[in-house]
């Protein structure tokens, strides 16, 4: 993410390069995470499991249950956001491949090293004190090697995750980079036609292989935000065919959502939505008023923070109130959860202007490489 000068003079202008009603989205997803994840505060035991009807016990159930029970949906609209992104930074600009490369690593890894090395040391005091390690197993050498190298999910191994958990879905995130950027030439000259066969065939590997590995999983619904991204811009060359295309995507989107089942919101219900909304939002972008695009830079800024961040935070939380305290008492209180929100969001937004984005910067710098024409984020 970067060049905030650049970025806010296109953020009015019809040929912005950073949408960022978008970026908000994208926020507004990792909030979503944390509700999803609250049930951690009811998984502090050994057994790293949450009892039977935990989630009536969660504050507000009545009211947030859709946040509480879907919010993991908020994973695959990452990733639509990243293919919508992606496109609209880099389909029809030029850059070298050791530009790309560098711009990713110095968005991506400090924060994860950094998350990761907290962990791996909260996780030590538990052990010591506790005899094991809450919410993730596999402390070992293996599992600290490849989440260093940000590999750990390429392969879905047994016993669940290891250290932050969630940088799972930047793990396999990384190697569709790659796949995006070797596939621009295709792209460039066949347009559509790769971006549907491409999200099509990753589904297809997915609904192979899919129990091996969730790469497959990330590759539909990257590509298919990349083709979101450019049937806004057939959009705007050809009037008239925005509220069609809207439309259209957004009745896909409720058909997926009445069918009712896991399968059908996960693959057509929330493509569908995430694609009328995309292409609605990035075409609303000139017209949005200041206030409402600053709210979203300000989500968007956040967002890696608040995912790498939350589950440091749940640790630490765990050492303060534990053996004395259960976790799964206190969370049930509705002033409980409100700080520990209010706590998360603060540290990531310390994080971002006082960590990530010096890091960030002084890496670019250091390999002299050019910032992107726009935003994009992670995860």
């Amino acid at each position: 993410m970067g060049k905030h000068v650049n970025e806010r003079k296109g953020a009015a202008g019809a040929g912005s390069a950073y949408v960022s009603l978008i970026d908000g989205v994208r926020g507004v997803a990792a909030l979503a995470i944390l509700f999803y994840h609250y049930v951690h505060f009811f998984m502090a035991g050994p057994s790293r499991d949450a009892p039977d009807g935990a989630s009536a016990l969660f504050p507000a159930y009545e009211r947030l249950w859709l946040l509480y029970d879907y919010g993991y949906l908020a994973v695959q609209v990452f990733w639509l956001v990243s293919g919508f992104v992606f496109a609209f930074v880099y389909y029809g600009h030029a850059g070298g491949t050791r530009s790309f490369a560098v711009n990713r690593f110095a968005r991506l890894y400090p924060l994860h090293f950094l998350t990761l090395l907290v962990v791996a040391g909260l996780q030590f005091v538990a052990l010591s004190r506790f005899g094991y390690t809450p919410l993730y197993g596999h402390y070992d050498w293996l599992s600290f090697a490849l989440q260093l190298f940000m590999a750990s999910d390429w392969v879905r191994r047994g016993g669940g995750y290891s250290f932050n958990g969630p940088v799972w879905s930047v793990s396999v995130e990384i190697v569709i980079y790659a796949v995006f950027w070797l596939s621009r030439g295709a792209v460039a000259r066949f347009g559509l036609p790769v971006l549907a066969a491409g999200s099509a065939g990753f589904y297809a590997l997915h609904a192979q292989w899919g129990e091996y590995s969730k790469v497959f999983a990330c590759g539909f619904y990257f590509f298919a935000g990349c083709a979101f991204c450019l049937l806004y811009r057939r959009s705007r060359e050809r009037r008239g065919l925005l509220v069609p295309l809207v439309s259209v995507f957004g009745a896909i989107g409720l058909a997926g959502a009445i069918g009712g089942n896991d399968w059908s919101w996960r693959y057509i219900a929330l493509p569908g939505l995430c694609g009328a909304l995309f292409i609605a939002l990035a075409a609303s972008e000139p017209r949005a008023p200041a206030w409402l695009r600053r709210a979203c830079q300000w989500l968007g800024e956040n967002t890696y923070g608040v995912y790498l961040w939350h589950v440091p935070v749940q640790l630490a939380l765990f050492l303060l109130l534990m053996p004395g305290t259960d976790p799964a008492g206190i969370a049930r209180n509705g002033w409980f959860m409100a700080g520990y929100l209010a706590l998360v969001v603060l540290v990531a937004r310390a994080s971002f202007v006082w960590f990530e984005r010096p890091a960030r910067d002084a890496l670019r710098r250091a390999f002299g490489s050019a910032a992107p024409a726009g935003r994009v984020g992670a995860p």
